[in-house]
């Protein structure tokens, strides 16, 4: 089959890989669809502290099913997605149906081989969520995005007619936005600092958008505060700025990938004496999977505003090279591995 292979940071090339041998728990699938993320860019350029080398990155997927197990709930041509996480099944954190936070957890295409970016993939059944007839498209390879905001909205437990900010107006960003606003938010404010992001923000219902400046704890504080702020960055700017824009008692959640062990600054004099809560929102859960398909299902992400581009798989280094240096115009990039 064509791949991806990455053999080392800023190396790597479509080529041929041998076809997936389902282990006897496993399904093998066809990719349709699958998403590059900031997380396939930071493996990419070597900035992610897990990648392995080499390895075929991707878990952002929509697929079918073209082999399962015997007695499988699953059978050929069935269209799925996968929970791209895998815990041990044995520790504490897996008991409590949290492998998220496994010791030794590893996601397929991050930090263990065998991801989408290939024409077939095969994992564990158990591993395989259905979707249903809206989803049986491109907009299918949202669902895993997805998930990152619905954790962080029930990480956040927000509440109807909520004042929320999202720092941050990537494809996470945006998603997460558009899950607030599906779970009651009355006004989202969205911050990014490439003023092309307002025009969609406008398109998807966003009610304010702020560009971010010299001073955006300024910016962010102008108005009235906020009850929850969403930080998508990760910054010692942005994690001020929000600290500053909050109401008292308001709630700070950061959820951006911490890249090196860089310590980053919290102002905490300031949240001490609002009594801030401050939530780290990691990954999802497999119930995160189920409310990012009924949004999506239910037309509360706008996932076609979303979608800025489809190459082929032979032209992944194009898209690629797109992402790096035209950010400003593209949010969600898909490979189509089989056309």
């Amino acid at each position: 089959m064509q791949a991806l292979l990455l053999t080392a940071p800023n190396c790597f090339s479509v080529t041929d890989r041998p076809d997936p041998s389902p282990k006897p728990d496993e399904a093998l699938l066809k990719v349709h669809r699958a998403g590059i993320c900031a997380t396939d860019m930071s493996t990419i350029k070597g900035e992610s502290p897990v990648a392995i080398f080499p390895m075929t990155p991707g878990h952002e997927l929509i697929a079918t099913v073209e082999q399962t197990p015997k007695y499988s709930k699953f059978a050929a041509g069935d269209w799925v997605t996968i929970y791209p996480t895998q815990g041990c099944g044995t520790c504490q954190a897996c008991r409590r149906g949290e492998p998220n936070h496994c010791p030794t957890f590893r996601v397929w295409g991050v930090h263990r081989d065998g991801g989408c970016f290939a024409q077939y993939m095969s994992v564990p059944q158990s591993q395989l969520l259905a979707v249903p007839a809206s989803l049986r498209n491109d907009t299918g390879a949202l669902i895993e995005p997805t998930a990152v905001a619905t954790h962080a909205m029930r990480r956040s437990r927000l509440e109807s007619g909520q004042r929320v900010a999202v720092i941050g107006a990537g494809s996470i960003g945006l998603l997460t936005a558009q899950a607030a606003k599906a779970g009651g938010a009355s006004h989202v404010t969205m911050v990014d600092r490439l003023p092309a992001r307002k025009a969609v923000c406008d398109a998807i219902g966003i009610d304010h958008f702020i560009l971010a400046g010299d001073n955006l704890a300024v910016q962010l504080s102008a108005g009235i505060p906020f009850d929850i702020v969403y930080d998508n960055v990760g910054t010692g700017e942005t994690l001020a700025a929000g600290v500053e824009a909050l109401r008292t008692r308001g709630t700070l959640v950061l959820m951006a990938f911490p890249h090196g062990n860089e310590a980053i600054v919290l102002p905490y004099p300031k949240v001490y004496r609002k009594e801030l809560d401050v939530i780290v929102s990691r990954n999802y859960g497999r119930q995160d999977f189920d409310a990012s398909i009924a949004l999506l299902d239910k037309g509360h992400i706008d996932a076609s505003r979303m979608i800025t581009g489809i190459y082929p798989l032979e032209k992944f280094g194009d898209a690629y090279s797109t992402l790096k240096t035209s950010p400003d115009r593209n949010l969600k990039l898909l490979i189509a591995p089989n056309g």
